[in-house]
């Protein structure tokens, strides 16, 4: 084929799509359904609505057929803000299926099909099961007569129940008789494509939340999740094996983070269970992937009383404080009760001992024997990227961490209201500014750099990663020698 040819196949198959999506836009979809009671003294309820062509990223109007499972999704909803308007008057529709047939029939409360037809007071529902007469229910059906990029025509035919949005009215049943047609743009969002994986970057977002901003991702948003998950457990593994329970030490999960003390799962990260694909941001297709709170875990170090300093003591106080911790120690270590709750307690029997001469720093206590890491992919602001630090003056930058850009120690300190600020500690991967003295946003004493990244960026990519360790200085230690921080290195994609 020629360059002149090849321009002008070009140019036919742009004007070939522009015609399309006119022709898409030129047409108006329409839903039609009337309620006829079994009661005759109550009048029928019809309702109809027009709606234009949907575009293709408008989640009030959208379905597909997912190619990988089969399964028909559609999901139809007045605009944000109806309330405010007339629509109710001709009537309104919340429709939603995801189903592999074109036959189905259902009842109210089902997890994957939803009806709700209102107009003016009046509301259309699938009708409730009852399970006092068994075989005698009826169920509402839909038909779908056709679906594609496009276009969907279905039929809504069967039993179904007719209520009051102000809830005095005894509900009716009777049957329902309903048409819906609608188009929407022939396109489909997409994500990235996932660098080593061939999946689908195609978003068939069967669930379109935008109450709480999250969707169902693509395949290739999933395997970008399993491949994450994989290298952060692989990277923090050794500790559960090496470090939990070893020198009363016990590893929890920080909570809303992954769990990643389950075992190891044999399965590629590449594949994608596109039945049950998880959730992702609304809009994680359009930025780089960042994530400061996705994975952490928590170290508490349970210690007994001469560990912590507390010497006999005659007081009856003493005495009895003692056998208090003594008890919580050994609930602590069969697990009797939480490390938490062990902390927690310890802390308040302590306290209580304050008329012990030998009493211990409570508070440095807690700082020197706890420790929290959080991994952060891709910070994308100062927050993320900054180390608010504990002693100013003793605070360090160094190059001992192999494959990192650098490390930012901070050493714990006394505050002047006689708390300790936990020793801090930052170890940066990938690309990142130089270190600067500085304020955090907080007005805080802070450790301040940017991460870069290219210009033309993969949003499926991790270009840089931040451990971030409070706690314990000998704690730090023994987690970093502990952890495979090749496989978190292996993450990131040199720039």
């Amino acid at each position: 084929m020629t360059r002149q040819q090849s321009v002008k196949r070009f140019i036919a198959l742009m004007l070939c799509t522009y015609c399309l999506l006119k022709n898409v836009h030129a047409q108006t979809g329409s839903f039609t359904a009337t309620f006829t009671p079994a009661d005759v003294t109550i009048k029928p309820v019809t309702l109809s609505i027009s709606k234009p062509a949907f575009k293709f990223d408008n989640p009030h109007g959208y379905w597909f057929v997912n190619p990988h499972n089969g399964y028909k999704h559609f999901n139809t909803q007045p605009d944000q803000g109806y309330s405010d308007r007339k629509e109710e008057q001709t009537g309104i529709a919340f429709i939603s299926f995801n189903q592999t047939e074109n036959d189905f029939d259902f009842y109210a409360l089902n997890d994957s099909i939803s009806i709700s037809l209102q107009k003016n007071k009046s509301v259309i529902s699938a009708p409730k099961y009852d399970p006092k007469i068994g075989d005698k229910n009826k169920p509402l059906h839909i038909h779908i007569a056709s679906i594609n990029a496009v276009e969907i025509t279905f039929t809504l035919s069967g039993a179904a129940e007719l209520s009051s949005t102000e809830g005095y009215a005894k509900p009716s049943m009777g049957t329902i008789s309903g048409t819906g047609h609608f188009f929407r743009d022939p396109q489909y969002a997409k994500s990235d494509p996932l660098p080593g994986c061939d999946c689908d970057p195609t978003i068939y977002a069967s669930v379109i939340d935008d109450a709480n901003w999250v969707r169902t991702p693509s395949a290739c948003e999933k395997a970008f999740n399993n491949k994450l998950f994989d290298a952060v457990q692989k990277t923090m593994s050794p500790l559960f094996d090496h470090v939990d329970h070893k020198d009363n030490i016990s590893i929890t999960i920080l909570p809303g983070s992954a769990n990643i003390n389950v075992p190891v799962q044999d399965r590629p990260y590449c594949s994608s269970d596109y039945y049950h694909n998880g959730l992702t941001g609304l809009d994680a297709e359009k930025k780089l992937f960042s994530s400061d709170d996705r994975f952490g875990v928590r170290f508490i170090r349970t210690l007994s009383n001469e560990a912590m300093g507390i010497t006999p003591n005659t007081g009856a106080s003493s005495k009895a404080g003692r056998a208090k911790m003594d008890s919580l120690y050994k609930l602590a270590a069969a697990k009797k009760i939480s490390m938490e709750e062990y902390s927690r307690q310890i802390q308040a029997a302590m306290t209580n001992m304050a008329g012990n001469e030998n009493i211990v720093d409570v508070k440095k206590l807690e700082a020197e024997n706890n420790l929290y890491i959080t991994v952060i992919i891709n910070p994308g602001n100062k927050t993320q990227t900054e180390l608010k630090l504990a002693d100013k003056n003793k605070t360090v930058v160094t190059h001992t961490v192999k494959g990192a850009a650098f490390e930012i120690f901070s050493p714990i300190v006394k505050d002047g209201d006689g708390t300790w600020l936990r020793s801090r500690m930052a170890v940066y991967f990938g690309k990142f500014s130089a270190p600067v003295m500085g304020k955090s946003g907080g007005g805080f004493a802070a450790e301040t750099t940017n991460a870069a990244y290219p210009a033309r960026q993969n949003k499926l990519s991790v270009y840089n990663i931040i451990i971030k360790m409070e706690g314990g200085k000998d704690l730090m230690d023994k987690a970093l020698a502990n952890m495979d921080l090749d496989a978190l290195q292996n993450l990131i994609t040199k720039q």
